[in-house]
């Protein structure tokens, strides 16, 4: 008899209900509100609601990665059922993608499932020009243990369950085979389908956020916001709530010369238990509960369009975090523009002192890079961050580095704060940046020193397009003897539409994790595969992967072969 496991659906059916009802109680006061009834017909005709079907069966040779002695072969009958919603313009936008990844095992009958995989975000306007709502939640499948077992989908170059997996396929779309993008859904291509046990967990992220805005005339504009973050996993001890709230003053229209801002932030974070030991050795005790609050002000002062002189001051006031150091801090300085295309800032002071470069030579190219040194707040010392981006006719090149003390939670619980120029999700760092929150990294409740890089360059013409992406990520634990952990890796994906309705694609990937205490993997992975599209609304995907991991301990490695074919409609 065949049995589905429904404890991961259980584990995520709060936070799931939870999203749902925020996405309608948003449309519902949109709708209902003076500013936006009388254009109700209208919003409803512009809804496109997109439901979603993708059937299919995959052969493993090693369904549960284990090594060569104890290898397991089966066969996946896949049925995904989903939906996509899309809502922009007017006063509301909107857009969801739902996909039940439902596994059917052969062999292992007991083990077959259901993975939920969300992405939504939305944001509505419900009193003109002053009250806006922002509502978002995500659903996918995460490493438990660093160390462990993880299939290929959530290896760092993947950015986690709901994405392409190691081979820099986050925008696996397809983009030379017209019709590819709506057709093909990377979950359940990649990703997701190895038994790992224990290893992995889902992990289900939901957000609301209110915000006011108000302008006093041409003399001052203020924003004030609040945000609650729900974070959940299937083993409990790492769920988490967020509680934020932030108020910015700003100088109006009519300060011509004279420039300047008031800004309060303070953020609570609750939840985090502190009994769990990782594998590798870092113990997860003393996690407790976090508290951030800081008060700032800046000054400006217009000398020429070349000089502006620069002020600005605060106070940090924390707590729960190892290296904390509370105090104010205040710097002095100026910004340098000899001409549009080119910045350049110093500020130096108490506890504080920091340089600043912008170049944007043209409107295909920015390039910003600042180094600082912060004496109070919750891990001091000296912060890197920087972005390059850079566009031609054929290609988009693009780089960024971000340093920040976080949690496994508060990245999941920031990764989706925006919508991109095509509608789309993205998840965004303090520079604007897109970031990966996921990866092949575990859970912990321990903050950290997180420092991030990552490059890519896209190259599409006429029938051929090339993909490359590289990244590394380390985590600097803030505690006694904790082992700190590195990952970096890259990979490359090559499409080419040989025919008007057929592509093949060929790609590799390498990660390598360093775990300390001489526990590293050595995951390498490539994938050849062929996807023809029959129709708009029907297309067919055949693929082949081999994936391996070389570890240290041996016991840890493995080796897969794995075929999938499938075929995906819409409706």
């Amino acid at each position: 008899m065949l049995r589905v496991n429904l404890v991961q659906c259980e584990a995520v059916r709060p936070l799931l209900w939870r999203v749902v009802l925020a996405g309608s109680l948003a449309s519902g006061l949109l709708l209902s509100s003076p500013c936006g009834a009388q254009d109700a017909g209208e919003l409803l005709q512009e809804w496109r609601i997109t439901p979603r079907l993708s059937v299919g069966t995959t052969y493993s040779d090693n369904i549960r990665l284990a090594p060569a002695d104890e290898a397991e072969g089966d066969l996946v009958l896949q049925v995904d059922p989903g939906v996509s919603i899309r809502k922009q313009g007017g006063r509301l936008d909107l857009r969801l993608d739902y996909t039940a990844q439902g596994l059917l095992y052969a062999n292992n009958t007991d083990a077959s499932k259901i993975n939920n995989n969300l992405l939504a975000f939305g944001t509505a306007e419900l009193y003109q020009d002053h009250l806006f709502v922002d509502a978002y939640g995500s659903i996918s499948q995460v490493p438990v243990t660093s160390g462990g077992r993880v299939d290929a989908g959530n290896l760092g170059l993947g950015g986690g369950g709901t994405s392409g997996g190691a081979l820099g396929l986050i925008n696996f779309n397809l983009g030379v085979l017209p019709g590819a993008a709506d057709l093909f859904n990377p979950v359940g291509i990649f990703g997701n389908i190895a038994l790992t046990g224990n290893d992995q967990t889902t992990a289900a992220n939901f957000g609301i956020s209110p915000s006011w805005r108000r302008n006093f005339g041409d003399w001052a504009k203020a924003l004030l916001r609040y945000r609650y973050n729900d974070t959940g996993y299937g083993q409990s001890e790492f769920n988490s709530q967020t509680q934020a709230v932030t108020f910015n003053l700003d100088s109006g229209r009519r300060f011509s010369r004279l420039g300047w801002n008031l800004a309060y932030s303070y953020q609570q974070q609750d939840g985090q238990q502190s009994s769990n030991v990782q594998e590798g050795g870092n113990s997860n005790l003393g996690g407790g509960n976090t508290q951030q609050e800081s008060v700032s002000g800046q000054l400006s002062y217009k000398l020429s369009d070349a000089w502006k002189l620069l002020a600005q001051g605060g106070y940090d006031n924390n707590t729960g975090y190892t290296d904390n150091q509370n105090g104010a801090h205040w710097g002095l300085g100026a910004t340098w523009t000899p001409s549009r295309f080119y910045s350049l800032t110093g500020l130096y002071g108490l506890n504080f002192n920091e340089i600043a470069v912008q170049w944007n030579p043209s409107p295909r190219t920015a390039l910003q890079v600042s180094r600082s040194y912060q004496g109070v707040g919750t891990s001091p010392g000296v912060y890197w961050n920087g972005s390059l981006s850079y566009k031609t006719r054929y290609s988009v090149w693009s780089a960024s580095y971000t340093q920040e003390v976080t949690t496994v939670q508060e990245l999941l619980g920031n990764s989706l704060t925006g919508l991109g120029p095509d509608g789309q999700p993205i998840a965004l760092d303090g520079q604007g940046q897109i970031i990966l929150p996921n990866g092949s990294l575990g859970l912990t409740n321990q903050s950290f020193l997180r420092k991030f890089f990552t490059t890519g360059v896209t190259y599409q013409r006429g029938r051929n397009a090339l993909g490359f992406n590289a990244f590394s990520e380390s985590r600097e634990f803030q505690g006694a003897n904790l082992n700190n952990e590195d990952s970096y890796g890259l990979g490359a994906l090559w499409t080419w539409r040989f025919a008007p309705r057929t592509a093949s694609f060929l790609g590799t990937g390498w990660e390598r994790d360093d775990l300390g205490d001489d526990q590293q993997n050595d995951y390498w992975v490539s994938v050849l595969g062929l996807a023809r599209v029959f129709s708009p609304d029907l297309g067919g995907l055949i693929s082949y992967r081999y994936y391996q991991n070389d570890a240290d301990p041996s016991d840890q490695g493995f080796r897969e072969n794995r075929l999938n074919a499938r075929l995906s409609m819409k409706f």
